[in-house]
């Protein structure tokens, strides 16, 4: 004894704390009844959330469809909203200009030939076809959107007899401030007379001439020829005949 615990008493002690501990914490320790992950949902479970989205919400509409057109009608209203509070607008700078800045620009004159086709030509029909060739080219230049806002008038100076051969002159008027290159290539006579060449192409017969021995009249764009011309006063008006050949 000697007062010490008998050894089977001890043991007893030790399975009695032991067996507390158990009982204290079985809370926190799972039972063999418990999942040790979450439940899986089940097949019938993942039909019933599709029938939820299929629920019918009035009439015939469907909650997926609601929310489809929802989203749509949205997605228009942003669009709208942006359009119209951000907008973005292209502007051509060639389609706007100074009107002032061309008439008080500088002058450029040129002086071309053409010949043109036309049987048996009396002098009464040449005051016809100086009338005709005057609205030819009046339109060709005015109605070019390279060229329509620099042409002040083109005049048929004379008729030749002897070629049939059509003599003109062309007015320009240019702001100051354009660049050289404008000037090397679309003021260029090159370029006019390519004007007037792919116009004359693009109608091989003429329209509108009513004159006898002239039906089957026509212009011979390999025949035009022009040359610049320097006016003696900038502000002198086409009819002006005074000019210097360059």
């Amino acid at each position: 004894m000697n007062g010490n615990l008998p050894l089977q008493d001890t043991e007893t002690i030790a399975l009695q704390i032991v067996g507390e501990g158990r009982e204290a914490g079985e809370d926190s320790v799972p039972t063999s009844n418990e999942p040790l992950q979450p439940q899986v949902p089940t097949p019938d479970q993942e039909k019933a959330k599709l029938k939820s989205c299929s629920k019918t919400i009035c009439w015939k509409c469907k909650l997926w469809m609601v929310a489809a057109v929802s989203i749509f009608f949205l997605i228009i209203i942003v669009t709208i909203l942006i359009l119209f509070f951000s907008p973005v607008v292209y502007i051509d700078e060639d389609e706007y200009w100074d009107p002032d800045s061309i008439a008080n620009g500088n002058h450029h004159n040129f002086s071309g030939m053409l010949r043109i086709h036309c049987a048996a030509p009396s002098d009464w029909k040449y005051d016809l076809l100086s009338e005709y060739l005057h609205k030819r080219l009046t339109d060709v230049y005015s109605d070019s959107p390279a060229l329509g806002r620099y042409f002040i008038s083109a005049e048929v100076i004379s008729i030749s007899e002897e070629n049939s051969t059509v003599s003109y002159h062309l007015w320009f008027s240019v702001p100051s401030d354009e660049t050289e290159e404008f000037m090397k290539y679309r003021m260029s006579k090159n370029f006019l007379m390519n004007v007037l060449r792919q116009d004359i192409y693009d109608k091989e017969e003429t329209e509108g001439v009513d004159i006898s021995g002239c039906t089957n009249m026509t212009l011979d764009p390999t025949s035009i020829s022009l040359k610049q011309l320097q006016a003696a006063s900038q502000q002198d008006e086409p009819g002006v005949s005074c000019w210097i050949s360059r």
